[in-house]
C-alpha cells in the first residue's frame, strides 16, 4: 500500500505544475535587463540571522491550524477563489477581493515560524513507536499555507511592492524547507513542492518592471534545497517497530515465544502490504509458502555470509528466512540512500541499478516482506531534483538579465559570454542549460535524462527581452 502511495506522490512531488510545464510547452517570461544588487544580497530568499527568533517553528506553524483562522481558510468556494488567484494576471488581482491576506493573521503567524531559529517535528519518537502506520494529516495542510502565501506575494507584487513579496517569498521557502527536513519522506515531497510554488512567483517577480535581480538569492538558497538524509536514516526506524524481535535476530537464539511473536508480526504486515480484506487464516497459509519457498536461498546465502553450516541447520526455518530478508532489505535500502549526498546527474546511474536490483530482489523474495514496504525511491529521489532543476534555470535568466545590464540591453548570444557570473550547469544532466537567441527572444531549457521519471520533465523557457 505504502509502495503505491510514493509512486503517486513522487510522481505529482513537483506541484501546482502550470498547464505550459504539463503539455511540455515554453514558459515564456517577458524580462527586462536588471544589474545585481548592492550590496549583492539586499534580497535574500531565506529568513536571515538578524530575523530569527529563538524557539520551535513547528509551534508556531500548528497555531496557524487555528479553527477561527485555517477554518475561513478551507470554507466553501475559498480554494477555487485561491486557484483562480494564482493564475489571474497581476493587474486584473484587485477584482479578486482577496487583499484581506495582505494582513491575514494565519500567515503573520507562518511568517514568525519562519524565523525560529529551528524547527523540530518531533516525528522521530513517533515513527520508533507507531512505524509505518504512523499517519500525517497534519503535513498536507502546508500545500494550501503555500497557495496563501503565494497569492500574497503576488498581491505586494501587483501593488509594486517588491521588498514586501521577497519577504512573503523568504517565508515560503523557509516553511517548505522546515516541512522538507522532516525526518519522513512524504514530508520531503511536500517540502519541495512549497518552494515549486514560490519558484512560480519568482518567475512572476522577475517580469515586473523594476524588480530587483535575485541571482545572489538564488546562488544562496542552498543546496541540495531539500536533503533526504533525515528521511532515509528514519526508513531505517519503522522495522523494530513492527517488529521488534528483529534486533535480536542475529546475537539472541529465538525461544519458542519470540518465534511465536515473529510470526504474529509479520502475519500482521504481510496484510498490511497485501490484500487487507485477507483472513487471517489467509495470511499465514501465504506466509507460510514464502517461507518455504525462500528457505533453501536463504540458507546458502547465510552460510555464504560466514554462519557455520551447523548453526544454521539449526536455526528454526522462519528465523533462517527472516535473518537472511533483512540483511538483503538493509543492503537493497542502503544501495539507494548512499546516493543522497551527490547532485541527481552523479546520483542518476547509480539508482539505477539500485532500481533494478530490487525488481531481481522482489521476484526472487529476497528482502520479503520488508521490501514490499519501501517507497518508490527512484522517483522519490527525482522529485528534489525537478527543484534543484528549476533553481538552477532562474539563476540562469537572473545571470542573463545581468549581462543584460552591462551590455546595452542585449542578450547574451551564447551562456559562455556572460563572464560577470558563474552560470549553473543543470544539476539533473550535469551539462550547461540548452540556450539559444532568435532576435529579442531567448531560449533557454535543459535536455532531461533519457528513461528519466515523468517528474524530471525538463524546464523550458521563452525569455523576450523588453529594453
Amino acid at each position: 500500500m505504502w509502495q503505491r502511495l510514493f509512486s503517486m506522490i513522487a510522481m505529482l512531488g513537483a506541484a501546482f505544475p502550470t498547464a505550459a510545464q504539463q503539455a511540455n510547452e515554453p514558459i515564456k517570461l517577458t524580462i527586462r535587463p536588471a544589474a545585481a544588487p548592492v550590496p549583492a544580497l539586499k534580497y535574500e530568499l531565506l529568513p536571515n540571522g538578524k530575523d530569527m527568533t529563538p524557539g520551535n517553528a513547528a509551534q508556531l506553524y500548528y497555531r496557524a491550524y487555528s479553527p477561527d483562522w485555517y477554518g475561513r481558510i478551507k470554507a466553501p468556494g475559498m480554494d477555487e477563489k485561491i486557484e483562480k488567484a494564482l493564475h489571474t494576471p497581476l493587474h486584473e488581482l484587485a477584482a479578486l477581493n482577496l487583499n484581506s491576506l495582505l494582513t491575514d493573521k494565519l500567515l503573520h503567524e507562518v511568517d514568525l515560524a519562519a524565523r525560529r531559529e529551528y524547527c523540530d517535528w518531533e516525528f522521530t519518537p513517533r515513527i520508533k513507536a507507531e512505524g509505518i502506520g504512523m499517519v500525517l494529516p497534519d503535513m498536507q495542510g502546508f500545500r494550501t499555507i503555500a497557495k496563501l502565501l503565494a497569492v500574497r506575494a503576488r498581491l505586494q507584487m501587483a501593488q509594486g511592492h517588491f521588498d514586501d513579496a521577497v519577504y512573503t517569498l523568504q517565508t515560503g521557502y523557509a516553511l517548505g524547507k522546515h516541512v522538507g527536513d522532516a525526518p519522513v519522506f512524504i514530508c520531503s515531497l511536500i517540502g519541495v513542492a512549497i518552494p515549486q510554488v514560490m519558484n512560480a512567483q519568482v518567475e512572476e517577480l522577475i517580469q515586473c518592471p523594476g524588480s530587483p535581480n535575485l541571482y545572489w538569492a538564488l546562488a544562496d538558497l542552498p543546496r541540495p534545497f531539500i536533503s533526504l538524509r533525515k528521511a532515509g536514516s528514519a526508513e531505517k526506524l519503522w522495522l523494530e517497530a513492527e517488529l521488534p524481535v528483529i534486533k535480536d535476530l542475529d546475537v539472541t537464539r529465538l525461544g519458542p515465544q519470540q518465534q511465536k511473536a515473529l510470526l504474529e508480526q509479520l502475519q500482521r504486515m504481510f496484510r498490511f502490504s497485501g490484500d487487507e480484506r485477507n483472513s487471517e487464516w489467509q495470511a499465514s497459509l501465504d506466509l507460510l509458502g514464502r517461507v518455504i519457498k525462500a528457505y533453501p536461498e536463504a540458507k546458502k546465502a547465510l552460510i555464504a555470509g560466514g554462519r557455520k553450516p551447523a548453526e544454521v541447520e539449526a536455526m528454526p526455518v522462519l528465523v533462517v528466512v527472516m535473518s537472511h530478508s533483512l540483511h538483503r532489505y538493509q543492503q537493497l535500502l542502503d544501495d539507494v540512500l548512499k546516493w543522497h549526498a551527490f547532485p541527481y546527474w552523479q546520483a542518476a546511474t547509480g539508482l539505477d541499478q539500485a532500481q533494478k536490483q530490487m525488481q531481481v530482489a522482489r521476484a526472487k523474495m529476497e528482502g520479503y516482506p520488508f521490501i514490499d514496504f519501501l517507497p518508490a525511491l527512484q522517483k522519490v529521489f527525482a522529485v528534489p531534483a525537478a527543484l534543484e532543476h528549476r533553481l538552477a534555470a532562474l539563476q540562469c535568466i537572473e545571470a542573463i538579465r545581468l549581462f543584460a545590464s552591462r551590455h546595452d540591453g542585449r542578450l547574451p548570444a551564447a551562456l559562455k559570454d556572460i563572464t560577470e557570473v558563474p552560470v549553473p550547469i543543470d544539476p539533473v544532466t550535469g551539462q550547461p542549460f540548452v540556450y539559444r537567441v532568435e532576435g529579442d527572444k531567448a531560449f533557454l531549457f535543459g535536455e532531461g535524462r533519457s528513461n528519466s521519471p515523468p517528474v524530471l520533465n525538463p524546464v523550458r523557457y521563452e525569455l523576450i527581452l523588453k529594453r
